[in-house]
């Protein structure tokens, strides 16, 4: 009985932990199988999000390079309108070509042949007689042609090349510049799709699998680049057509489980042999065989807690500063340590991330450079020394510019029509930054023009309303206030499109608005007829121009500076003999200032004085 006993207990024992060890085999297969597919899935994830960074950091670049060029292509275009000898300077084209920081300058004669450029090789190149250049000839005939190209590769390295080109202002003609992107193009190299996958690895043997079409695009051994996906796999194609799923095959005779998902174009496939998958499985089998249920238990338990602290929390502890990095938090730093994997993945995220720092560091250095060239181009427009005409005794002038950015869209001006009549303006742009620069060099320039041909006021405001309405995609307008004064009688006539009404400061007499009738704005829509108004000036009177900088300041409590205050101010002042205009517009700048204390300036401030001293006999 003893040993029937002992043979059944042996039996049941035997019995016992078989079935345990077979269940036991079959949890961990089935453990071992699932987080398998989703290591790989979050391996997949994380190729999806790189993907998309790339593509977000090559838009942003792509975006920086056109604004850019923008900038760059005017500039160039308002030097060779001020300064057209540019053409037949080989020495001056190349000082251009420093200020711009650009690699290359062409102008071209009214053919489109290239009669100047900094690269002396293109010297005669016509521009109509190949593809890359042959859009840029439109600009002969269409003055307000600009055309920023993508980013193409060219010469026998292939690097990339930006070309912006506009109509030449001055006469017919085209001008280009080149730039090389050098950012754009690292960026993309580092974000080509072919090196994404050998930079992810699944376990120690798996790996990612890339691909497009069917045919592989992305992988480890590059020289299956190219080929078919299912001669690789030796699998049917078509079980890639779904948006994810898995499977079971085998790349060079070793077994291997795969998971793959769908992402935009591309299938992007994970795989890692089977033996790898299962090598925890047959640790704990052989384990289990030497080992009683408790020490069964007690070693299931750990090998669980292992995989899930060495595998599973360092996945989220990797997402999570992922996630913080993706959000805009760029000094997270990743720093999981618990495999060579996790170990090599952190070093590679916090490597992407201090680049990505350095380029947008970069960056910025670039567009502050440049927008201090701006700044300089758009001051050097303005005039700015006073008294501008020192030999002429009937008048006096003084303005002052405060932009609210490194550039803005108030201007003024005053210029000579013949020897008795002196015309001056101010105008403000709407908006802010570089678009209101740009529109305010074009607005100047249109307005300067038709002053100089002599026509009537009410025709120079209506055919530079209809002028800025063309084309105006952008949809901006300008605000005016221009005046022509008759310095042998001091007569003076007014158009105001949309501007603040002006201060009259009238020698003896209560400062008085120059109320000419509020008309329409410059290039909100065409064909507005202007009204004109005229006023006598006496030796002694004052004008004062402004912009609603001045009168639409803030304070930190948002309350206005207003109309009230501004002509309090002049009340006080006006009186006084011996203010000079520089004197009062200094006055009534510190004046705003003081109301607006330590407030961030939120508009362009800008300010034009004339004095009439009467026609010397």
């Amino acid at each position: 009985m003893r040993k029937t006993f002992q043979r059944w207990l042996f039996v049941f024992i035997a019995t016992a932990f078989t079935i345990m060890f077979l269940f036991s085999l079959y949890i961990q297969t089935w453990q071992a199988r699932r987080n398998t597919l989703e290591l790989i899935h979050l391996k997949i994830g994380d190729i999806q999000k790189q993907i998309a960074r790339n593509d977000q950091h090559i838009k942003m670049l792509y975006n920086f390079l056109v604004e850019r060029s923008l900038v760059k292509i005017y500039a160039f275009a308002k030097m060779v309108e001020y300064n057209p000898n540019l053409e037949y300077d080989f020495d001056e084209l190349k000082k251009v070509q420093n200020i711009l920081q650009v690699d290359e300058l062409h102008i071209s004669d009214e053919k489109g042949v290239l009669i100047a450029s900094t690269e002396s090789t293109y010297l005669g190149y016509d521009m109509n007689s190949q593809d890359q250049s042959r859009p840029f000839v439109e600009a002969l005939v269409n003055p307000d042609f600009v055309l920023i190209q993508d980013p193409q590769p060219r010469g026998i390295n292939g690097e990339l090349f930006s070309y912006a080109g506009v109509a030449r202002r001055d006469k017919p003609g085209i001008l280009q510049i080149g730039i090389h992107p050098k950012s754009l193009e690292d960026a993309m190299n580092i974000a080509a799709i072919e090196n994404l996958a050998p930079g992810f690895r699944i376990g120690n043997e798996g790996q990612i699998i890339i691909c497009q079409d069917g045919k592989i695009v992305s992988i480890e051994d590059e020289k299956w680049l190219g080929k078919n996906i299912g001669e690789y796999l030796n699998v049917d194609p078509s079980i890639l057509e779904k948006n994810f799923g898995n499977f079971s095959a085998k790349i060079e005779g070793v077994a291997n489980i795969f998971r793959f998902e769908r992402f935009h174009d591309h299938v992007i496939i994970g795989s890692l042999p089977n033996k790898e998958m299962y090598f925890n499985r047959r640790s704990i089998g052989t384990t289990l065989i030497v080992a009683n249920v408790i020490l069964f238990l007690v070693v299931f338990f750990l090998v669980s807690q292992l995989v899930q602290k060495i595998v599973i929390d360092g996945i989220y502890q990797v997402n999570d500063s992922l996630k913080k990095i993706t959000d805009g938090n760029l000094q997270e730093v990743v720093h999981v340590e618990t495999s060579e994997e996790f170990c090599s993945l952190s070093s590679g995220i916090n490597s992407t991330v201090t680049a990505l720092k350095n380029a947008i560091g970069e960056a910025k250095k670039r567009i502050e450079y440049e927008l201090e060239c701006a700044r300089t181009i758009q001051s050097s427009a303005l005039p700015n020394f006073f008294p501008p005409f020192p030999d002429r005794t009937e008048f006096d002038l003084f303005a002052t510019m405060d932009t609210a950015r490194e550039v803005g869209g108030d201007f003024y001006d005053f210029m000579f029509i013949d020897s008795d009549h002196l015309a001056f303006y101010i105008a403000d742009v709407s908006g802010k930054g570089i678009p209101a620069a740009l529109f305010m060099m074009t607005s100047k320039t249109v307005l300067k023009d038709l002053l100089t041909q002599r026509l009537p006021l009410t025709e120079v405001a209506r055919q530079v309303n209809n002028y800025l309405c063309e084309n105006n995609t952008a949809q901006m307008f300008v605000t005016a206030f221009l005046a022509i004064l008759e310095i042998s009688t001091g007569k003076v006539k007014t158009v105001n499109c949309g501007h603040n009404y002006p201060l009259w400061l009238r020698k003896g007499s209560p400062v008085e608005w120059i109320d000419s009738g509020g008309g329409f704005m410059l290039g909100g829509m065409p064909d507005i007829e202007y009204g004109c108004s005229e006023y006598q000036l006496l030796p002694g009177d004052r004008i004062f121009l402004y912009t609603d900088g001045v009168t639409e300041a803030l304070d930190k409590s948002d309350n206005l500076y207003g109309d009230d205050r501004l002509k309090a101010f002049m009340d006080d002042n006006a009186s006084d003999p011996d203010l000079t205009l520089s004197d009062l517009l200094k006055g009534v700048r510190e004046n705003v200032r003081a109301f607006t204390g330590d407030a961030v300036q939120s508009d362009d401030i800008t300010m034009l004085g004339m004095i009439y001293n009467g026609c010397v006999k």
